[in-house]
């Protein structure tokens, strides 16, 4: 039978990510729960580029969100709005939204495959690859979920690109039968070119 098509971005891969940290969002961009981040020059965290083959530093992947003081955020949306976004101030202040990121260089996700080109194979474990997003530059506005995937079409034979393929995830589809190779097959990954966390604007989870 089918895999189930259910696209969240990046999942961790544990009951708890292995490490957590608040930080301060930048403007611009609609963030969701399963989009990969990566720092500006400001220290400021959004939402990376992907959709490109080369290689992108990424922080880690958004697992939640907090207002002023790490609090609720100022709407009940699913996700962090850009239009909750005011133009943020120093310090812990009124503008001031946060994203909690797993930014542990040892976590592993798991993520679903697109439908674009040959599906991937067994033997692309171990190969980089890209992230798409279904839709640009966008995610679920009900669930709260990342539309982005892996681009099957997307895989290379060297270091260019955001994630590498570490196995097929051991999983069930919602109909009993096992996860399998073709679309919507979801693997494990791992960032391969990893941005340092730790920065002034992030503060531990506790």
């Amino acid at each position: 039978m089918a895999n189930d098509d259910f696209p969240r971005g990046l999942v961790p891969l544990s009951l708890r990510p292995l490490g957590i940290h608040y930080y301060r969002a930048s403007t611009g961009a609609d963030i969701f729960i399963g989009d990969s981040v990566n720092r500006n020059a400001s220290g400021l965290v959004g939402v990376s580029s992907a959709a490109t083959i080369g290689v992108e530093q990424l922080l880690g992947v958004a697992v939640g969100f907090a207002g002023p003081r790490k609090a609720g955020t100022a709407t009940d949306d699913p996700y962090l709005d850009a239009s909750d976004l005011t133009t943020l101030a120093t310090g812990l202040e009124t503008g001031d939204r946060f994203i909690a990121v797993a930014d542990d260089p040892n976590q592993e996700f798991y993520i679903q495959e697109d439908t674009g080109g040959t599906a991937l194979s067994l033997l692309e474990i171990g190969a980089a690859i890209a992230v798409v997003y279904r839709t640009a530059g966008s995610g679920n506005t009900t669930s709260g979920f990342s539309q982005s995937e892996i681009d099957a079409s997307g895989f290379v034979t060297t270091t260019a690109a955001q994630l590498q393929i570490i196995r097929r995830h051991d999983n069930i589809n919602a109909d009993g039968t096992y996860n399998a190779v073709g679309d919507y097959a979801k693997w494990v990954v791992k960032i391969l070119h990893r941005q340092d966390g730790g920065a002034a604007n992030a503060a531990p989870i506790v």
